[in-house]
């Protein structure tokens, strides 16, 4: 069995390997490659998984549908990944029997006009929580996949109906968020998770980020603040535009999940990280900031999508610190809001499904 994963970027990457070492778990003989299109593959590359080609974010960070101007940056200056990418896929047509692509519709047709093989299709970049899917999009997945595995039951229902075979199995991205037990908070503070996101605009939305925590700073002597850092951002340059926070704010990587579970609330810039947030427990504050990921659009978007515990303020440093305040003191809202996220986070487990899925229909060829 050869199995092709195509992902569009970091945390499509992260869902492909969880369900590759699910796939190794059922067949140590099952050969995965895998093609990411807008990241380096470095996920798979730390599980020994082998990487086809790769290319850095383009100028919009992946979201050019979001904005005219993203759009044109990427024709111009990405126009070649497109086909670079075709062509790298075709180079093993003959040496794959398993496409699984995760992320969105264009990456699904790249696909399958590449390796012309049906694809199980994690469709993990779009749900009808948030908007459709378009006409265009429901006719390629009718026709280019073998199934759907959706963001949420709900999605799966409306596709059912559209006579699209698809399935909510759960979501791959709450999949493994073990403790690292790396970072232990100190006693008796309260503590503040920040998450400024793993591509280049983290260091600008820190900035943003650092004017919040010094309007905390003068309001509550009793908080602590810890960055959980992506290996793509740079620790050394995050902490030289932060100068005069050097002491208040500590930048830890490898400790994501110690740190969001030990956080009372986390202000956050990631869109996956802040709907693993959710399921860890902690509500998320978040805001306008640098980079097509953290427009108002798409942030309201994903309000949608993460409901209640998911707090979308403008960029206000006053009053985005009060509200903080507001909900850390209240024990009740507190708990509420950390109730209403988990259910919206949906359950653990996709992984271990899909990749039963998958390796059941494929035996049986």
């Amino acid at each position: 069995m050869n199995v092709a994963i195509l992902g569009n970027s970091y945390g499509e990457d992260r869902s492909g390997v969880l369900i590759a070492k699910e796939l190794s778990y059922l067949d140590k003989n099952i050969k995965i490659r895998a093609f990411p299109l807008i990241s380096l593959g470095e996920e798979y590359k730390k599980r020994n998984i082998e990487v086809i080609g790769g290319h850095l974010p383009p100028p919009s960070g992946g979201f050019f549908l979001k904005s005219l101007k993203g759009f044109l940056a990427d024709i111009i200056k990405n126009s070649s990944v497109p086909i670079s990418y075709i062509n790298c896929l075709r180079k093993f047509r003959k040496n794959i029997d398993t496409v699984i692509v995760i992320g969105d519709v264009p990456l699904l047709v790249l696909g399958y006009a590449s390796l012309r093989k049906r694809a199980y299709f994690l469709d993990q970049c779009k749900s009808d929580l948030i908007a459709p899917h378009l006409p265009v999009e429901r006719f390629f997945m009718k026709r280019l996949t073998k199934i759907v595995f959706t963001h949420d039951g709900i999605t799966a229902g409306v596709l059912q109906k559209r006579g699209i075979n698809a399935e909510f199995f759960g979501n791959p991205m709450m999949d493994n968020l073990v403790e690292e037990d790396k970072y232990f908070p100190p006693k008796g503070k309260v503590l503040i998770g920040l998450l400024p996101g793993s591509r280049k605009e983290a260091y600008n939305n820190m900035k943003k980020i650092a004017k919040v925590v010094r309007e905390l700073c003068n309001r509550e002597k009793n908080l602590t603040f810890t960055a959980a850092l992506s290996e793509t951002v740079n620790k050394n340059k995050m902490m030289e535009i932060l100068p005069e926070l050097g002491d208040k704010i500590d930048f830890r990587y490898g400790s994501f999940v110690d740190i969001v579970k030990s956080s009372k609330i986390v202000i956050s810039h990631g869109g996956t990280a802040s709907e693993q947030s959710l399921y860890l427990g902690s509500p998320v504050i978040s805001f306008p900031g640098s980079g097509a990921q953290n427009t108002k659009r798409r942030l309201k978007g994903q309000g949608k999508l993460l409901g209640d515990a998911f707090i979308l303020l403008d960029y206000e440093p006053k009053k985005i610190a009060e509200k903080i305040l507001e909900i850390v003191r209240d024990e009740t809202l507190l708990k509420e809001l950390k109730n209403k996220g988990k259910e919206r986070a949906g359950e653990p487990g996709g992984a271990k499904k899909i990749a039963e899925y998958v390796y059941s229909r494929e035996k049986q060829k």
